[in-house]
């Protein structure tokens, strides 16, 4: 196939996409059955600052149901389900046992409901989250396993996350060990609980990724002599460490872009393929090719549009590329991207781009005050939980001895998950997580103020070596800023260079 033939049918997909996409609006009435059992879920919920008391369900025909409530206030109101569906997404009716009520598909009057603190129990045990990627995205219909550094609950009031393209406001947050971040809607927690995307594995038998691979080099393998009528050629792209991604990982897009000529003042057309590299980043400078075969500017740059994956880049000859490329994993730290030429053209009716296919389908700082406010009952299983976690934070405070500091900062972290998990509220969850964050950051000061204490000595024993290097790993687990992250690394190379 003919790269204006693949580019002409990415142009004709995207538009009957487009034709086929409609506004979103949740029909006014739904069917007596989903009626009866909205009422039943809306019962002892809360609409603004109001319980309701009592629904019913009433129609304006044989087919179009809606609910009536009566408010503690005493008042009596009509609600039709598209201002159920609006209601719920702006917080402003709120399920009994904070539990919430989703529309699934924007355009139907069925329902979901989300217990929000099954949710949270599962995802603060969870080690691992399975990334699905939608419709539009180069790796479509693919999946990855990532290792969860942490999850956070977005602070009810915050508004700074926005909202997702169907207008979901995003309510948690997971950082991954490579250093993406998942913003979630209570959609998505809908969806990793329906389709177990998010679990808890005592050993990781799947390959699971964790940090993001480096890419450290690009290789030019020249043409090969023509085999039935074809050549090939190749670039080999190599990574620091094995990769848990086989050639299939590796989806491919074909353009033509206008390039414009500064010495010439022209435009000028020319065709580019993009192969993407997931889960990786650019640490080193990767040497270009400058030319291979029918192939130029052959480079690695990174993906503007997505953090922790690169591209492999090139522009090409459109005339001379009739075979798209075929990726395949070569050894534990590389993948070979093969390119064809034929030589005899009567070689595509025999199903070289068949063939092709077949190939490619085979292979397989400071410490803060935490106070305990009146919200919290002591009475209750998460205010034991929180006041006991508490306690161990306060015990932390004014310890000079670094070491036993961070063992009462650790068993704090520990303690206040440990109450999230007690948490019937979004406000007592956010108060729980909130509190262990603050105990996090002041673990990660105490563990920088450690090492560059000892880093102030002529040498370093191995034991020595081992503790800071145990004790950097544990801050770099609680910590998914960049710039801590960047900090922790250069305090690394420094331990290492003072070893004996």
């Amino acid at each position: 196939m003919k790269p204006q033939k693949i580019f002409t049918l990415i142009i004709v997909s995207a538009m009957i996409l487009m034709a086929g996409s409609v506004a979103w609006a949740v029909p006014q009435y739904t069917d007596k059955e989903t009626a009866l059992e909205l009422a039943r879920i809306l019962d002892k919920g809360t609409f603004d600052r109001y319980t309701i008391s009592s629904t019913y369900v009433q129609n304006d025909n044989i087919n179009d149901y809606y609910i009536s409530v009566i408010l503690s206030d005493g008042s009596s109101q009509k609600w039709y389900i598209d201002q159920v569906y609006k209601w719920s997404r702006d917080d402003k009716l709120r399920l009994s046992n904070n539990k919430s009520i989703l529309f699934i598909d924007n355009n139907d009057s069925r329902f979901v409901v989300l217990d929000k603190n099954e949710f949270h129990r599962l995802a603060l045990k969870a080690n691992i989250y399975v990334k699905e990627y939608p419709a539009g995205d180069p790796l479509e219909n693919s999946q990855f396993r990532f290792r969860i550094k942490s999850f956070n609950l977005i602070n009810p009031g915050e508004t700074a996350f926005g909202r997702d393209e169907t207008g979901s406001k995003y309510r948690y947050i997971i950082d991954l060990f490579n250093g993406i971040n998942e913003l979630l809607t209570y959609e998505d927690a809908y969806r990793l609980m329906k389709n177990k995307l998010i679990m808890y594995e005592p050993k990781m038998t799947a390959p699971t990724f964790e940090r993001a691979y480096y890419v450290t080099k690009i290789m030019a393998h020249e043409q090969s002599a023509p085999n039935d009528g074809v050549s090939h050629f190749g670039i080999e792209i190599q990574f620091d460490q094995p990769i848990q991604m086989t050639g299939e990982h590796f989806p491919f897009e074909i353009y033509e872009r206008t390039q414009y000529d500064a010495r010439t003042k022209k435009k000028k057309e020319e065709f580019v393929l993009d192969i993407t590299i997931p889960n990786s980043e650019k640490k080193y400078e990767v040497t270009s090719i400058e030319n291979l075969e029918y192939l130029y500017n052959v480079k690695i740059v990174k993906n503007p549009k997505y953090p922790k994956r690169l591209l492999l880049r090139a522009s090409f000859n459109p005339t001379v590329m009739d075979i798209p490329p075929v990726v395949y994993k070569n050894s534990d730290n590389s993948v070979f991207v093969s390119f064809f030429n034929l030589i005899d053209q009567t070689v595509l009716s025999r199903g070289m781009l068949l063939e092709a296919k077949k190939r490619e389908e085979a292979e397989a700082m400071s410490t803060k005050d935490i106070r305990i406010t009146k919200a919290i009952k002591k009475d209750s299983d998460f205010g034991r939980a929180f006041i006991k976690a508490a306690g161990a934070a306060k015990e932390a405070e004014g310890v000079t001895d670094v070491k036993l500091k961070q063992e009462k900062l650790l068993n704090g972290i520990n303690l206040f998950e440990e109450a999230a998990l007690y948490a019937e509220s979004d406000d007592q969850l956010f108060n729980a997580l909130n509190s262990r964050n603050q105990l996090r950051e002041s673990f990660i000061g105490s563990v920088f103020d450690m090492v560059n204490t000892k880093l102030g000595t002529q040498n370093l024993d191995s034991g020595m070596i081992s503790e800071l290097m145990r004790a950097l790993d544990q801050a770099e687990a609680f910590s998914g800023n960049q710039q801590i992250l960047a900090k922790i690394d250069a305090l690394r190379e420094k331990v290492v260079a003072k070893q004996q």
